[in-house]
């Protein structure tokens, strides 16, 4: 083996200096045989170091690439085994959710409001059927994003999210620093495919680089191809890859699968629709709260109690709009300073005047009073509005307490099952302090006395089929959106025993008016019992 030429140099400068340095010995030639001796060691070091090593490295190659080639193998989170990982956890998933509606529910009480058997029966498992269909369609479920613990490009695999016919760039796409030390980009080239799994849009690359050779750009499946000696433009070029949304949707997901170095990584997009603003225009920034806030009140053959709410509220709020929905058999026209009166047709209903109720309301808020409540001076509303427009809260409605001892809200205890679920009322409970007002707590139900955003209650609607019970089925209409607090440093009287026998008559029902109203509870939300306690 014939040394380099700057090996060749070290060992004559070593000698020379050797025999400057052994020269003062003379004749004592025990210390130049030492001497000579240290040499050859040295230069022996030397040649291993300069040609020993090359051979132990081609030698160890095959080792090499066995090893970079099993651990491409496992960068691979959809790889045969990989994507049997990504089934099998979709499966228990799935197994877990029917395991738990095999489980059932059941009703600590006895069953209230259930279904009878015969034909509603068969019609109500029909339309809740054709009801599952309708949510799958319009309320898409996410995917998982099933994460691996190696990868060799790091991603975001859920999270990006887009209106339709809009486009967003694949935001964090870069190659890890791990696969970099673990594979050769610069023995073979470079090779990635971008595709739209379920067609919803196209793929591009936005990118000037001259390296890139772009196949199917603007298309549903795309691929770019990158020379070895240009493998260090790949992260410039993941920076610049654009989804384009091309077909019309309402609301649902998209998966791009990029396939890179034998591996398939899912990148999930959401597209769908974002709600556009609704404000409400007010006199100046600061407005008064009546500008804010309108009574509505829904009255039956009870005008004296609902003269004196009125003229309670003129007097705490002189300038607020109050509404009236009245459906009284003895009408009277009602003539009162900001008072609307809205004459229904006889014995309409209570939800019904509700509706016509909300619909009437041209403010962001309205307080909602049944027609025997009187305004105190307990009763603040600028202390509801400091918590509906607390953004941070989200609150949709913020009730008080209605009398010094009517307690504050009610959770809907929700049961699952292959029969329907179980919903109960529970009348002792709550969701937990609301934080920054330790008066308040987060519920599922309230009483009829509260503020909430006109576009929340619009939103949940009144069921006309209610007419002279429902309060609990506003809630449990409201229990997926409306979110509610309950408060103790508002209150409101409440005037009780003061109706007549004609309103106790039409108000009040049993017998099987109270068994119709508990089948249509049972046979609308599809339950299996709704109960109280």
């Amino acid at each position: 083996v014939t040394r380099a030429p700057e090996d060749v140099k070290q060992w004559c400068r070593l000698k020379a200096m050797l025999g400057r340095y052994f020269a003062g010995f003379g004749t004592c030639w025990p210390a130049l045989l030492i001497g000579t001796c240290v040499a050859v060691f040295v230069s022996a070091t030397l040649y291993i170091t300069t040609t020993g090593v090359s051979i132990v490295q081609t030698l160890q190659r095959p080792k090499l690439q066995a090893e970079r080639a099993e651990i491409s193998h496992s960068y691979s989170p959809f790889n045969s085994s990989h994507h049997a990982e990504q089934l099998q956890a979709q499966k228990e998933l799935t197994e877990f959710e029917q395991w738990r509606l095999d489980q059932g529910c059941s009703c600590r009480r006895g069953n209230q409001s259930t279904m009878p058997n015969g034909m509603l029966t068969e019609l109500r498992e029909r339309e809740y059927n054709r009801w599952v269909k309708r949510q799958e369609s319009v309320t898409p479920v996410s995917p998982l994003a099933l994460c691996p613990a190696h990868s060799p490009l790091q991603f975001v695999a859920s999270g990006i999210e887009i209106e339709p016919m809009q486009a967003t760039l694949l935001v964090d796409l870069s190659v890890t620093s791990s696969a970099l030390r673990s594979h050769s980009f610069w023995d073979n080239d470079v090779k990635l495919t971008f595709k739209s799994e379920h067609g919803l849009g196209v793929l591009s690359v936005v990118s000037g680089l001259k390296h890139v050779h772009v196949d199917g750009n603007t298309t549903k499946e795309m691929t770019l191809s990158l020379a070895s000696e240009h493998g260090e433009e790949l992260d410039a070029v993941l920076k610049h890859i654009l989804y384009q949304n091309t077909v019309a949707v309402h609301d649902g997901w998209d998966t791009i699968n990029v396939h890179f170095l034998e591996n398939i990584l899912n990148i999930h997009i959401r597209i769908r629709r974002k709600r556009l603003p609704y404000l409400y225009k007010t006199s100046s920034l600061s407005p008064p709260i009546h500008e804010r806030v309108t009574v509505i009140i829904k009255t039956f053959e009870r005008y004296e109690q609902v003269n004196k709410l009125m003229d309670s509220v003129n007097k705490f709020y002189p300038d607020m709009t109050m509404i009236i929905a009245d459906d009284s058999v003895h009408f009277q026209k009602i003539d009162k300073k900001n008072v609307l009166q809205y004459r229904m047709p006889l014995q309409a209903g209570w939800f019904a005047g509700k509706n016509l109720l909300v619909s009437q309301v041209a403010t962001e808020f309205l307080l909602w009073a049944d027609d025997d409540f009187i305004f105190n001076e307990k009763t603040k509303l600028e202390l509801f509005m400091e918590k509906l427009d607390n953004m941070e809260l989200g609150a949709d409605l913020v009730a008080g307490y209605v009398g010094v001892h009517s307690g504050c809200g009610t959770c809907l205890e929700v049961g699952r099952g292959k029969e329907g679920p179980c919903v109960t009322v529970n009348r002792r409970c709550n969701r937990g302090p609301v934080k920054g007002y330790p008066q308040c707590v987060h519920v599922d139900r309230t009483l009829n006395f509260f503020l909430a955003r006109t576009q929340a209650l619009q939103e949940t609607g009144h069921d006309p089929h209610f007419q002279h019970i429902g309060h609990t089925e506003f809630f449990v209409d409201g229990y997926h959106h409306l979110r509610c607090i309950c408060c103790s440093d508002v209150e409101v009287d409440h005037v009780r025993g003061t109706a007549s026998a004609f309103y106790n008559k039409n108000r009040n029902i049993g017998g099987k008016e109270l068994r119709d109203h508990h089948t249509y509870v049972a046979f609308k939300y599809g339950t299996k019992c709704l109960e109280y306690i």
